[in-house]
């Protein structure tokens, strides 16, 4: 199945950009004249045998690294396909997604919001791509590639591309892959991305990034009893461990608590060790300062 898209968008009245105090997404919205265009290619395939597969794998984990919740690292967006009715005889599930996507901006410097020779980052782009592109007036962006392949019920895998015809380079790559054992999780990935040009202006900073990343974890947010998770960040290029995380949780029928500890080792840009817990009362809400989109699972 083959499915063109294209979406223009318009948005103005954002004419004091620059005075806005930057507390979260809300506060990068600024004026946009553009159009949206790609295409999605879709590949299904269909079971035959009278057992269910989905049957078989019913309460699998649906913890994986580069989960949509995560905003760490450059592999925040990972699509999930939707589970299909658990009963037996013919089903038809998709196999593979693959979306290419560009963007074309009549309004190049988006209402005065743009500053030459710095990294810019808008909702209309933070939306588009997790890699910021923006450093002075353009009319086109980046052509990013979105692929993900199903397999099985066990095994998911994503390879993301952010290809910049401007600047004649690849300014990021993020492949993917988890597997599910019952409510066991193995997920590994490896991260690419390069410095914008123009932004780094000495020889002794890192011109690209490179990160290896492993995550292995036990349950799912609505598993009773305990669940667990560890998520480890490699610098292939720079050879040191950047980060490491462990989380866990343990839920009874009426609440649950959830610890977390996470180390940085970023060099001089963040060099620290992260506390932090969560209790959650069911169908009432939580405390704590383990917030939702920074849980691994």
């Amino acid at each position: 199945m083959i499915e063109p898209h294209a979406t223009y968008r318009y948005v103005t009245g954002v004419n004091n950009f620059a005075s806005i105090l930057r507390f979260d997404a809300r506060d990068i919205l600024s004026n946009t004249n553009e159009v949206e265009y790609g295409i999605i290619h879709r590949l299904y395939a269909k079971r035959t045998s009278e057992k269910s597969e989905d049957c078989e794998n019913e309460g699998m984990s649906s913890l994986r690294i580069g989960a949509p919740g995560e905003q760490v690292l450059p592999w925040e967006r990972t699509y999930v396909p939707e589970r299909t009715d658990c009963h037996a005889g013919p089903q038809t599930r998709e196999v593979m997604r693959w979306e290419i996507a560009q963007k074309y901006f009549l309004d190049p410097d988006f209402g005065g919001a743009l500053v030459n020779g710095r990294r810019n980052v808008l909702t209309t782009t933070a939306d588009f791509s997790g890699i910021a592109f923006l450093t002075e007036p353009r009319h086109l962006s980046p052509l990013i590639s979105r692929l993900r392949v199903f397999t099985s019920a066990r095994t998911d895998a994503e390879w993301d591309i952010d290809y910049d015809f401007k600047e004649h380079r690849i300014n990021a790559s993020t492949a993917l892959i988890n597997y599910h054992i019952g409510e066991f999780t193995l997920g590994g990935g490896d991260a690419f991305a390069q410095a914008l040009p123009g932004i780094v202006t000495s020889d002794t900073m890192q011109q690209d990034f490179n990160q290896f990343r492993v995550l292995l974890g036990y349950g799912h947010p609505n598993k009773r009893g305990f669940s667990g998770a560890t998520a480890f960040g490699f610098d292939a290029n720079l050879g040191f461990l950047q980060y490491a995380t462990a989380q866990t949780s343990y839920a009874w029928d009426c609440c649950g608590v959830s610890l977390e500890y996470r180390r940085f080792a970023l060099g001089s840009v963040r060099n620290e060790n992260q506390f932090r817990f969560s209790f959650n009362l069911a169908n009432v809400g939580s405390f704590g300062n383990l917030r939702k989109q920074e849980r691994l699972y």
